[in-house]
């Protein structure tokens, strides 16, 4: 089983790419095809969106894909009163403080890219994230679309968040490489495309705020007003942690890790 799936994810069709003659436009980024939202209370209302790849790295073709979620267990939490041109972070501070409920994902089942998803689960075992393997995205001139659910979030009604931005860690894999061949600081890097949040602490970060895609929950001011006290609200941004990008990020298969190679 771990063999035939390691094959799939490595699989790359070279006899048949043709060379682009295009060149790859530096704001193609990796990003969610709807990124917000409205916070919502509702046990069932969810978001659907995708994952938009629109290039490979470089001139290699994406043969597998990760996205996860912040877990809210040990997720980095900003707050920022001009949309994070600055920002702190308030010692103490968890996810739950700023929204009554984690998000988790629902799968949608979906062959056109990849054959084979797998979910990414929380400590709990909540769906929070998944990875897709066995097929192909040539490296220029095609675009993939990974589809899947967001659940609803509703924002906590004493907090002071006017809305609450989600920044999830996504990596586009073109190469099955070591750590030691990992760099993502380099935007020009063959073998991985990180669109991860920066300054982490994980051999996973991206090199700047440019890189991640972002999920906003709006707060709904007329049925969940703001405090007095809080004046024009603020921006939470709610980031991977490195324990949870070192623990997410691997792709395993039956417990054995095929992603970076060990």
């Amino acid at each position: 089983m771990v063999n035939h799936f390691r094959n799939n994810f490595a699989l790359v069709a070279v006899a048949s790419v043709l060379l682009a003659t295009a060149s790859q436009n530096a704001f193609s980024h990796t990003r969610l095809t709807v990124n917000s939202s409205p916070e919502s209370s509702s046990a069932h209302g969810t978001t659907t969106t995708a994952v938009n790849v629109p290039h490979g790295c470089g001139d290699n073709s994406v043969i597998g894909n990760v996205i996860f979620l912040p877990d809210t267990d040990s997720a980095i939490v900003q707050t920022s009163t001009d949309n994070f041109a600055n920002f702190e972070t308030p010692e103490g501070a968890t996810a739950l403080n700023y929204i009554v409920n984690p998000p988790f994902i629902r799968l949608i089942k979906s062959r056109d890219v990849f054959d084979h998803q797998e979910f990414i689960k929380d400590p709990l075992g909540n769906p929070i994230g998944f990875w897709a393997a066995g097929g192909e995205l040539p490296a220029h001139n095609w675009v993939a679309q990974l589809p899947f659910n967001i659940t609803s979030v509703a924002i906590q009604p004493e907090s002071c968040a006017s809305k609450v931005v989600l920044v999830p860690a996504i990596a586009n894999i073109c190469n099955i490489t070591s750590m030691a061949e990992i760099n993502s600081q380099d935007p020009d890097n063959p073998n991985v495309d990180f669109w991860t949040a920066p300054d982490v602490g994980s051999p996973y970060d991206a090199p700047s705020w440019s890189y991640p895609a972002t999920y906003t929950i709006e707060r709904d001011l007329e049925n969940n007003p703001l405090p007095a006290s809080c004046g024009e609200g603020l921006a939470v941004r709610i980031i991977p942690s490195a324990a949870q990008l070192n623990r997410d990020m691997p792709v395993k298969i039956d417990g054995q890790q095929v992603w970076p190679l060990p």
